[in-house]
């Protein structure tokens, strides 16, 4: 959309894991030699935490493309499975038949498989995403896997991953013998002001920018700061923040260009102060509702109406957009128009959002 107003060969920001725009922060480095280690030296149990949007999934990858040995690797991702479930997955992930076996079957089937690879000379390991969604008796069943293996070799490498939950999962005495296991644990924390700076010239410069100063350091500082240097929150900031530029003809991104962005997504419910809203939230005791007064009610309805219409309007745009969009056809003045008309009935639809809530907190303080 944008990529020609500003010099782009390519979108900077897209949300895909691409090791080409790959940026080593300095806990990414440090996560990268540790993860390497493990799997060079085939260390059994490996833990990596981090924020949705840190990178794990991109650093593993980069990792193992670079590994020069041989490897199968298998990828579990639903995990929220009982044991004998996640067993079966397991073989279904390396193409074992797994047909009416029950639970023992399956694992004894497993195992051999990792008898013959392991003959082979061949590595397996295992990587389970969104681990922090695992059962305690399903963590239990993958601590007993590690149990397979040689005199001196681990049949069976095993990457859990996972958001910072699965960090305070695995400090329960339960799980005590589990976490004896583990050999590895990294956690990717956000990136720092510096970093998030270069972590956004970086994106452009492999994009082709033919500058790379397009944010001003006050535009990134406030990007930091609502993404917390989450690189995906950084991308989606970003890539908003240049559709509105686009729209607007500008060629420069400034702090008030993200206070837009980020005030939409507020309304939206994203980029919400979470720690705030907790330590100010107010939650209603049983028989202290009110109900709302009728004239205030059918002033709030209305409003909602205009709002209902107004998002119909941002639909009608948003279709119409895609339908230019797919056809390729060079018509940037209509383009920009539309955007314009997009961004006029967003600022709309969150002054309406806005007067609807300012309505409703009266009535509450009535």
């Amino acid at each position: 959309m944008y990529e020609s107003f500003y010099g782009l060969k390519e979108n900077p920001f897209h949300l895909t894991p691409d090791p080409a725009y790959l940026f080593m922060s300095r806990v990414h480095e440090e996560a990268y030699t540790h993860l390497e280690y493990a799997v060079v030296e085939n260390k059994g149990f490996v833990v990596i935490t981090g924020e949705i949007g840190s990178g794990k999934t991109t650093l593993i990858n980069v990792l193992l493309s670079k590994i020069q040995q041989s490897i199968q690797v298998g990828v579990i991702n639903q995990t929220l499975v009982q044991p004998t479930q996640f067993i079966k997955m397991i073989c279904q992930e390396f193409e074992l038949p797994t047909d009416t076996r029950d639970k023992a079957e399956l694992l004894d089937l497993f195992h051999d498989f990792l008898l013959q690879q392991f003959a082979r000379r061949k590595r397996v390991t295992l990587i389970i995403d969104e681990a922090q969604n695992l059962p305690n008796n399903t963590l239990e069943e993958i601590r007993m896997l590690s149990n397979l293996e040689s005199e001196k070799h681990h049949l069976i490498q095993m990457m859990l991953v996972g958001q910072p939950e699965l960090k305070y999962k695995l400090r329960q005495k339960r799980l005590e013998q589990f976490v004896q296991r583990v050999t590895v644990y990294c956690h990717l924390s956000g990136l720092d002001k510096e970093e998030t700076s270069r972590y956004i010239h970086h994106r452009l410069q492999v994009a082709g920018a033919e500058k790379s100063d397009i944010f001003s350091e006050e535009a990134i500082q406030v990007i930091h700061e609502y993404s917390r240097g989450i690189p995906r929150l950084i991308n989606i900031l970003c890539d908003a923040a240049l559709v509105y530029g686009f729209a607007d003809g500008l060629t420069n991104i400034e702090k008030h260009v993200i206070d837009e962005v980020i005030a939409e997504r507020k309304v939206g419910g994203i980029f919400q102060d979470y720690a705030a809203e907790e330590a100010n939230a107010v939650f209603p005791v049983p028989g202290q509702i009110k109900e709302i007064e009728p004239e205030t009610g059918q002033l709030i309805q209305s409003v909602e109406s205009r709002l209902q219409l107004l998002e119909s309007v941002v639909t009608d745009i948003n279709q119409r957009l895609s339908i230019l969009f797919s056809r390729r056809e060079q018509q940037d003045d209509r383009v920009l128009q539309l955007l314009k008309m997009l961004k006029q009935s967003t600022e709309n639809r969150m002054e309406l959002m806005a007067e609807i809530q300012l309505l409703k907190q009266q009535q509450n303080s009535n």
